[in-house]
This record gives C-alpha cells, sequence and structure tokens, in this order.
C-alpha cells in the first residue's frame, strides 16, 4: 500500500506567518491600550486616602475640639494651633507645651496627618524632603500657604504616586510640582486643604483620574 504523507508547504507557512503577523498588529494595540494606567490607580488611591484622613482629623473632637471655645477668638478648624491633652500627638504627652500656648496650625496639621499615613512628616517643604508610604508614594507639601484667612485659608500637599521613578512631573505647574515637558504620562499632583476641611485637587490629570466614570486605560 502506498503511504501518503501530508506536510504543510513553504508557501502554506509563510501564510500562516502572515496571518499570525497581522493579528499581532491589530491586537497588540488594543491589549495594551485597556491595560489600567497605574499612575491614575495611585492618583486615586491618594486622594481617598486625603479625603479620609482629612475627614478624621476635622471630626477628632480631640484634636479639633469646638472651635467657638478659644479665649483668642473663634477658629474655624485647621486654623486651629492649640492642643489638648486628648490629642496624643499634638498637646497630650508627647507635647505638652502647645496645650495652652498655641503652636503653628501648618506643623500640627502636619503632624497629625502623616501620623495617619504612619509616616513622619517631612522636616521641611520640598520635594528634597519627601517622605514615602510603604505603597512608594512620596508625600511633601509647600510652605507657601497656611490656614489663615478663614475659610478661603488652606495648605498645600503634594503627591508623586510613583516615587522616584520618572517622570516626576504634571501637567501644569503648581507649587512644588512642575509641568512636564513632551509627557502625557504624570506622576505629580498638588492638593489643597482648606481651614474647614475641604479639599481640591489643582491638577487636571488627577481631577480626571478621581472622577468616579474615568476611564482608568486612558
Amino acid at each position: 500500500m502506498k503511504r501518503c504523507n501530508k506536510a504543510f508547504t513553504l508557501t502554506e507557512l509563510l501564510v500562516a506567518l502572515g496571518v499570525i503577523a497581522v493579528l499581532c498588529a491589530i491586537l497588540l494595540p488594543v491589549i495594551f491600550n485597556i491595560l489600567p494606567n497605574q499612575n491614575v490607580i495611585m492618583a486615586k488611591r491618594a486622594y481617598y486616602t486625603i479625603q479620609t484622613v482629612v475627614s478624621e482629623l476635622i471630626n477628632d473632637e480631640g484634636c479639633y475640639p469646638d472651635k467657638t471655645s478659644y479665649s483668642s477668638g473663634e477658629r474655624i478648624g485647621f486654623d486651629d494651633g492649640y492642643g489638648t491633652p486628648n490629642c496624643a500627638k499634638w498637646g497630650g504627652k508627647e507635647n505638652v507645651g502647645t496645650i495652652s500656648t498655641e503652636g503653628s496650625a501648618v506643623t500640627k496639621f502636619n503632624t497629625l496627618f502623616f501620623d495617619k499615613l504612619g509616616i513622619s512628616a517631612p522636616a521641611a517643604s520640598g520635594y528634597e524632603n519627601a517622605v514615602a508610604t510603604s505603597d512608594g508614594m512620596l508625600w511633601f507639601w509647600t510652605s507657601g500657604s497656611n490656614f489663615g484667612g478663614g475659610k478661603s485659608g488652606y495648605h498645600i500637599l503634594h503627591v508623586d504616586v510613583n516615587g522616584q521613578s520618572s517622570p516626576n512631573c504634571s501637567d501644569t505647574t503648581w507649587g512644588s510640582v512642575k509641568k512636564c515637558s513632551g509627557s502625557s504620562n504624570y506622576d505629580q499632583f498638588s492638593i489643597n486643604i482648606y481651614t474647614d476641611g475641604r479639599i481640591e485637587i489643582k491638577d487636571p490629570w488627577a481631577q480626571d483620574a478621581v472622577t468616579i466614570t474615568k476611564d482608568i486605560t486612558q
């Protein structure tokens, strides 16, 4: 009996490889485009962390008690530089000098805020003094603002969502955060913490990132 051996011809193999190449050219960009943007994800995480911590602090009666009880005049919220025995990090046993003598409202806020993050507050303002949380994000602040001026007063925090990795900039210039040059993958943003506990992101890319309906792949 004559055996018939079947195999691919060179032409058929080249055609198959060509089809695979075409499919790769079509599908790979689609696959990469649907992968989540890690910086956008981390921006969301940073924003919700700030939102949670600020809410906890402004409602902490131990650290920010009744704002009308001060003999030196009414306080709105984070403009309170005093301390109480019930505020362990600012006014309690760790810092008894601030109970009756008002300290810096910004220093108080930084001390309490960064303690909530599980890290020590930066020694001074600026990116060079940034401190990192366990997720790799860098946090720093600017000395160009304080909680004065009533409800319109604010303090600026800055976040670098991917730490020391590039590009270390944003889509706008705000305080210590610099505008990117020739990049669309931003990793830093600034956020105003207002005296009465409101928060406001200043950088458009991060504003988009925290929008609930935002596609995180963009």
